[in-house]
């Protein structure tokens, strides 16, 4: 054999003995590389930094919350990274003994942060001690691109304010710190009760880490500072004492001033010209989870020079006309300045100046904010109810506002009506919209003043009593119209119902007549010759009788034929074609085809009268000899067929309009089935009548006769 062919063999039976491969399988997705540094995590998406990246990082801690172990920062000397605490269940020893200035290295995973890509730990090891990196000097505003989040930087500003969370189970002190050209929130775990107002109005140092202030979007909203300890709060300025400062005419706020204003608070004096208390508002803060508690009043300073607005947290028991003494951080606003987070105190009482009268065009105005004011208007309503009662008003073209304080009583106010002319006294507040527009912070009830009543006949009654008449004479139409309709359809109904008993009766009465009729004619021919044969004519001509009878009263009251009582419709034709033909020379032939089925009771009444009424013209007009009836059952419908060998019927036949009542009845029948009416005769070729109805056929069908010669 030759070694070619052996080789050749080998090689097929090793590629039969070889198994086929498996289905292709999509290959395994690699898995994602180790990351060692942090500039690498801080790299990463958010929805990258969801993948699950694996870490591991050194770095020294420069934040840690020592108390709840809730936070942890660590930076590498370049960038920060904030690292999670360790996922429920994971028990990582190191992660509570952890102190600022510990270097260590973290394994675990990246994951998504509130804002940026965080660390969740497995592991941690304490490597060793060392100094904290160099503090960065960041501006405000480089601060909030974020990308600077978590970076070790120093600040020097003024604390402005300090609180604590309304919820007991977070141990932070928050300060606002006006820094730069805007305000970072510093946080501290470790302070005393005294902290909350001991550094107000200082200018302080602090080293921390940036941190950003950030919603359930992940977007930024502010910039934070994870301080940490009270004892890092270096003091550059102490604060002086509030009331101890110059006191400073609220005109020359934010004049011009080489030296400009340095976020350090400003004295006034003035005399109180509103003022309202604040109400406890709780807010939730998706950052720090924490929830804030704030009731801040407001109340209005006039000094003879302007007026001012001032929001203190204090609970100052203060009336309109009191003279006070107010220490704040002044702030611009699009009205006038105003001054925040303040502090008061009552120095006596003072005159009210005088209110500015407003008119006309220069209603809408920045200029007049915080000024006590006098306008005349058009009363449009008044609100009342738990808050503030208002009163909305109109001066021109604007519609504005003027509050009551809450609880003040209105008194003859609330007599007052739409539609009248007052005069209106108080504090006017601008609020720069985007549309903008102002409200008017009344003293008390005294400061509206009727000038002219609403007419008891307005407008507004002259719109009802037309509506009124509208809706009466529309109703009168409407009722006009629906008894016209009512006795159209009585004068219908009446018709229908007459043609219907007419076309019963004919249908009914005369086809009997008609068959009794032809048997007293057979029992006169056979009397003499087959007395037999003559009686039982008689006999089928007193049964006809008592069914017409019958059947006339049933056609009267609108029953069901009895013929269909007992019978389908194919025997119940059976029965009256056999009756209507014997003794007479005419024989009738009724053959069902398809599959015999029960239509619904209107259906089977209306065919059994167009058949007999067939038959019966057949009878009488055409001297047939055969009558053939023939009822088909289909899938598409039932069909009619009534045949006769007779004379014709001529052009009655061919004339819709033709008075033949028969015929009209016949085609008023088809019509109410929603069927086809098909009439095909010819002078001495017999006639044929054909019916058909759909199956499934729609209450309201369209009708096609159809007449053929």
């Amino acid at each position: 054999m030759p070694k070619g062919f052996l080789r050749l063999a080998a090689v097929l039976l090793a590629c039969w003995l070889t198994p086929l491969p498996a289905r292709a399988q999509t290959p395994a997705e690699p898995p994602l590389p180790r990351l060692t540094s942090i500039m690498a995590i801080r790299g990463l998406s958010q929805d990258d930094a969801a993948r699950g990246y694996p870490v591991r990082v050194r770095g020294t801690v420069t934040h840690v919350d020592e108390v709840v172990h809730g936070t942890l920062i660590i930076h590498d000397g370049a960038l920060g990274q904030f690292v999670f605490p360790p996922a429920e269940g994971v028990t990582i020893p190191a992660w509570e003994e952890l102190r600022r200035g510990d270097v260590v290295e973290i394994d675990g995973r990246t994951e998504r942060g509130g804002f940026a890509p965080n660390i969740r730990p497995s592991a941690i090891r304490r490597v060793s001690r060392a100094p904290l990196p160099r503090p960065k000097q960041i501006p405000f505003g480089a601060m909030l691109t974020g990308r600077h989040d978590c970076d070790y930087v120093e600040i020097a500003g003024v604390i402005q304010r300090a609180w604590l969370s309304s919820d007991p189970k977070v141990g932070t002190m928050f300060a606002d710190v006006a820094y730069d050209e805007g305000v970072v929130r510093a946080a501290f775990w470790d302070y005393s009760a005294a902290d909350l107002t001991r550094f107000i109005d200082a200018r302080v140092r602090l080293r921390g880490n940036v941190g950003t202030l950030f919603g359930s979007t992940e977007q930024l909203r502010g910039v934070s500072l994870f301080v940490g300890r009270i004892s890092d709060v270096a003091v550059l300025e102490p604060p002086p004492d509030p009331f101890g400062l110059p006191t400073r005419s609220i005109r020359s706020l934010y004049n011009y001033s080489h030296a400009g204003e340095v976020n350090r608070r400003i004295r006034v004096r003035g005399v109180v010209t509103a003022y309202r208390p604040g109400r406890p508002v709780e807010v939730s803060d998706f950052t720090s989870t924490a929830r804030f508690r704030y009731v801040r009043s407001v109340l209005y300073v006039d000094d003879g020079t302007g007026g001012a607005r001032v929001e203190t947290e204090e609970a100052p028991t203060l009336r309109v006309g009191s003279m006070v003494e107010v220490s704040g951080f002044p702030g611009v606003t699009p009205g006038k300045p105003i001054l925040t987070n303040a502090v008061v105190k009552v120095a006596g009482e003072g005159p009210q100046p005088a209110p500015l009268s407003l008119k006309g065009m220069g209603v809408v105005a920045p200029d007049n904010d915080a000024t006590l004011v006098r306008m005349e208007g058009t009363l449009l309503s008044v609100l009342t109810g738990p808050a503030a009662p208002t009163f909305v008003l109109k001066v021109g073209d604007t519609v504005f506002d003027a509050d009551l304080a809450a609880g003040a009583p209105l008194g003859a106010l609330e007599r007052l009506r739409a539609g009248s002319v007052v005069a209106v006294t108080g504090v006017y507040a601008y609020q720069p919209g985007p549309a903008p527009s102002f409200r008017l912070l009344l003293r008390g009830p005294g400061d509206v003043v009727l000038l002219s009543a609403a007419p008891w006949w307005t407008m507004g009654h002259t719109g009802v009593m037309l509506a009124i008449l509208a809706m009466g004479t529309a109703g009168a139409m409407v009722w006009v119209g629906a008894s016209g309709r009512r006795k159209r359809q009585q004068y219908q109904a009446v018709l229908n119902e007459r043609t219907r008993v007419a076309r019963e009766l004919h249908d009914t009465l005369e086809q009997g007549l008609s068959g009794i009729a032809l048997q007293l004619e057979a029992v006169a021919a056979t009397l003499d010759a087959s007395p037999s044969r003559a009686q039982q004519s008689l006999d089928v001509a007193r049964q006809m009788l008592r069914y017409s009878l019958e059947e006339t009263r049933r056609s009267v009251m609108d029953l069901r034929s009895q013929a269909l009582e007992s019978r389908d419709l194919g025997g119940a034709l059976t029965d009256l074609a056999r009756q209507m033909t014997l003794g007479t020379a005419a024989t009738a032939h009724v053959r069902v085809e398809g599959a015999p089925a029960r239509l619904d009771a209107a259906a089977e009444h209306h065919l059994l009268r167009i058949g007999l009424e067939a038959l019966t013209n057949a009878l009488k007009y055409s001297g047939a000899g055969r009558i053939d009836i023939v009822l088909r059952f289909e899938a598409v419908g039932t069909t009619l067929v009534v045949r006769d060998d007779g004379c014709g019927m001529g052009q009655a036949a061919h004339d819709p309009s033709s008075g033949h009542f028969g015929l009209q009845g016949m085609r008023e029948r088809v019509d109410k089935l929603g069927g086809v009416l098909s009439i095909e005769s010819a002078p001495g070729c017999g006639t044929s009548i054909l019916v058909t109805l759909p199956s499934g056929r729609p209450a309201s069908a369209h009708v096609v006769a159809e007449v053929t010669g």
